[in-house]
């Protein structure tokens, strides 16, 4: 009889040992998921607070943007910097009323950006009123290093919706 119990008891303990094991490799395989979210979550997004109707006597309109910085992983990321491109040349419009020279690109960047937490930026920018129908080709990189120093750089929207020459990016 105690042979039985013994065998009984080594069962036991073996279906244990493998409900302890699958229960472990659910736990890594869902740590690793929440580390790639935190690394490829971080992103970038923009919407026009301002957006024009009609354009001002020299053929351009000014626009308003937000512009966010998003980290959803729960440690923080820093050297955050964003490369906002544009398909057309752009002004920055500063508060003072002066314009920066033209560009295709507008660079904002954070030392830290703490986990599950936003960075915004309010951008007033002149842009050929023609040129608004291109803005749907605008894209940014996000790169920033994360927690073990290793660089990241993320791309928003994640492909070119038109293709052409930036889907390649």
């Amino acid at each position: 009889m105690s042979e039985w119990t013994a065998v009984g008891s080594a069962l036991i303990a073996g279906v244990g040992l493998l409900f302890a094991g699958w229960q472990l490799l659910l736990l890594n395989r869902a740590a690793r998921h929440e580390r790639r979210v935190a690394r490829e979550g971080v992103a970038v997004s923009w919407q026009p607070i301002e957006a024009p109707h009609h354009p001002d006597a020299d053929g351009t309109a000014r626009w308003q943007f937000r512009i966010t910085a998003h980290n959803p992983g729960q440690l923080p990321v820093d050297n955050v910097s964003i490369h906002w491109t544009f398909p057309c040349p752009v002004r920055r419009v500063h508060y003072s009323g002066t314009l920066d020279p033209p560009t295709t690109m507008v660079t904002f960047n954070t030392p830290v950006l703490a986990g599950g937490q936003e960075r915004h930026w309010t951008r007033e920018l002149q842009i050929d009123f023609a040129a608004a129908a291109d803005l749907p080709g605008t894209y940014a990189h996000i790169r920033f290093w994360d927690i073990d120093n290793v660089e990241h750089n993320n791309r928003w929207p994640r492909r070119h919706q038109g293709g052409g020459v930036n889907a390649a990016h």
